[in-house]
């Protein structure tokens, strides 16, 4: 007895992951198969966290932000924070990371025109995107903003960038990541307005 069903095995017709497709011969309408084994879909999923990691490596983002805050202890604001860009047309990409990370928002990037994940709870940080990436590490020299990033957390977590000290230190460690980021203010502009907080206190 016969168990297929055209080129299609019979137990494999009702599958989910089976997709058919029709396409027109010369003379008449042939029916083409194609069936995805599950094994596969098991391995594209085993793989995401390190398709991940290599997604930012390329278009990822570790960075720590400074900003003016008059109710800050030192008159500053700083805020670590995990990104990734895309174009619009690739934001199923973000999507998939999100998931993943299951927090985070996306938003466009009206700076340059791009979408972008972004997670910048630090609850989230330490708990999610620190761990991941400890257990798989970057390949590019990203991986040493990562390292960076997880020093200035770690000092945030024991509360020392609420002194000038550690805010001072964080400020340092964050200014020699992304090396080719721009800032609007330089290390020194920021250090000089603490001088003349501490002195208003």
């Amino acid at each position: 007895m016969d168990n297929t069903v055209g080129s299609l095995p019979m137990n494999h017709r009702n599958d989910p992951v089976t997709t058919e497709s029709r396409r027109m011969g010369r003379n008449r309408l042939v029916k083409t198969s194609y069936y995805t084994p599950v094994s596969a879909q098991k391995e594209i999923v085993r793989n995401i966290p390190e398709y991940i990691t290599g997604y930012v490596d390329g278009e990822g983002c570790f960075t720590v932000t400074f900003n003016l805050e008059a109710k800050a202890l030192l008159g500053w604001e700083l805020r670590p924070s995990f990104s990734v860009s895309q174009n619009e047309d690739r934001r199923q990409v973000l999507d998939i990371i999100r998931k993943y990370f299951e927090c985070g928002y996306i938003r466009r990037d009206y700076a340059d025109k791009t979408v972008k994940f972004e997670i910048r709870d630090h609850r989230e940080l330490k708990e999610k995107v620190i761990p991941h990436f400890e257990k798989f590490p970057l390949l590019s020299k990203k991986q040493k903003d990562f390292e960076l990033f997880r020093v200035i957390c770690s000092i945030i977590d024991q509360g020392e960038h609420l002194k000038k000290d550690g805010f001072i230190k964080i400020l340092n460690l964050a200014y020699a990541m992304n090396g080719s980021g721009k800032r609007k203010r330089t290390k020194e502009e920021i250090i000089k307005s603490l001088n003349i907080t501490q002195m208003m206190i």
